[in-house]
């Protein structure tokens, strides 16, 4: 929609092709349906890309339409904004408000929708005149921004990938990001529900791959949440090249280890003198106060499984609040696995840019533009990939028309 907006202003006919019976249904799922549709914190350090020159060429089409020029394009076309720690939301907090005045300018610049299309036994292209063919309608010039294969319900099914190579493009595999991580940690399961504060810290064959705080969710399969989304990326293709890959965690990031493992020490030892079931009862209670009962919980059986001598006499109160305590400030599990490509929130992977110009047109296909999900670059929450829709529509968009 960025793209035949920015390209009908250029004074181009315009005709979007849409394979379900409604354009943009994959918007009103982001932002928790809220549309987190930019950052004020913006740059390249907050998108992947396999290549350096792709790099480059994102960079570029990044600051030709920045979020500085994306918002003043919402705002004049009716939209209302806020501003919470840079991240930037409608006004309604409604995702669905954000598609509609893209749609709303779409109609008025003159753009034409043709629903329930399916493209690909339709296009061609002319030998004779290089122009694309869609059915019995014949175009200049094609922009595909087909969305990648994440969240296939909304209409990203990777048939736009399909489409590329039918023009002789190379896909760089797609892979899922901003996707949940597994593990196989014995008993992990029994902190499903639990939300957390948390620093958690990747490792790739024992080597830290990165790092991200914020609140972590866990799952009856493993973790996910914002830090473990943003991290996500490097787990899959680390998981996918068949390298080991662990997740550190950090219960009480922001706190002063020596302090926290001082307050053990004084509530191990402030305990009565009746007889307990069993020691990790005896330490729950003790203990109560730290951390999520739940979380506390597992981190107990995991010591109390490899420390033989809480079962005799009085426990040493100083190895246990050791123990503890590199376990709440340092809790490392092994991740091999993680969600399905169809549930991720972003695809990785994709058209290669070794193969499209800085203004995103095709090096093989003159007159063929990409744009969005269906090129090799991918950002992290915070508003970074809807960004990424818009300086890519808008850069195919423009050089599409002045063509």
């Amino acid at each position: 929609m960025m793209a035949a907006v920015t390209a009908a202003r250029a004074g181009a006919a315009v005709t979007i092709y849409e394979h379900r019976s409604e354009a943009g249904r994959k918007l009103l799922m982001t932002g928790n349906g809220k549309c987190n549709l930019t950052n004020t914190r913006m740059g390249m350090s907050y998108y992947y890309c396999d290549s350096e020159d792709g790099k480059q060429i994102v960079r570029t089409v990044l600051a030709q339409f920045d979020e500085v020029r994306s918002l003043s394009f919402f705002h004049e076309i009716g939209l209302l904004t806020y501003d919470r720690d840079g991240y930037v939301y409608p006004q309604s907090e409604q995702a669905v408000t954000v598609r509609d005045v893209l749609l709303r300018e779409c109609l008025f610049c003159g753009v034409n929708f043709r629903y329930d299309t399916d493209v690909y036994p339709l296009l061609r292209r002319e030998e004779t005149t290089g122009r694309f063919v869609i059915g019995k309608e014949r175009y200049d010039r094609l922009i595909l921004a087909c969305g990648g294969k994440s969240e296939r319900q909304t209409g990203s099914d990777g048939s736009g990938y399909e489409l590329a190579k039918r023009f002789g493009h190379r896909i760089l595999t797609p892979l899922p990001a901003l996707v949940s991580l597994y593990t196989d940690e014995p008993d992990w399961q029994s902190m499903a529900g639990v939300r957390a504060k948390a620093r958690v810290r990747l490792f790739v064959e024992g080597r830290t791959a990165g790092e991200a705080d914020g609140e972590l969710q866990m799952t009856a399969q493993g973790i996910s949440g914002i830090p473990v989304l943003e991290l996500s990326r490097i787990a899959v293709h680390a998981i996918h090249e068949g390298k080991r890959v662990e997740a550190e965690i950090c219960f009480l990031n922001g706190r002063e280890r020596v302090q926290i493992e001082a307050l053990l020490q004084r509530m191990l030892a402030r305990g009565h003198a009746e007889e307990w079931e069993s020691p990790s009862d005896m330490l729950q209670t003790r203990l109560t106060g730290t951390v999520n009962s739940k979380i506390l919980s597992f981190i107990l059986r995991r010591i109390c499984n490899d420390m033989e001598r809480l079962h005799n006499g009085r426990p040493d109160e100083d190895r246990l609040a050791a123990a503890v305590a590199q376990q709440l400030f340092s809790c490392r599990i092994p991740i091999n696995g993680h969600g399905k490509l169809e549930h991720a929130q972003v695809t990785s992977g994709g058209v290669l840019f070794d193969e499209v110009t800085e203004k995103l047109e095709s090096r093989l296909c003159e007159g063929l533009f990409f744009a969005g999900e269906m090129l090799d670059v991918d950002g992290i929450c915070g508003g970074y990939n809807l960004q990424w829709a818009w300086s890519s529509g808008y850069a195919a968009g423009l050089c599409a028309a002045e063509k």
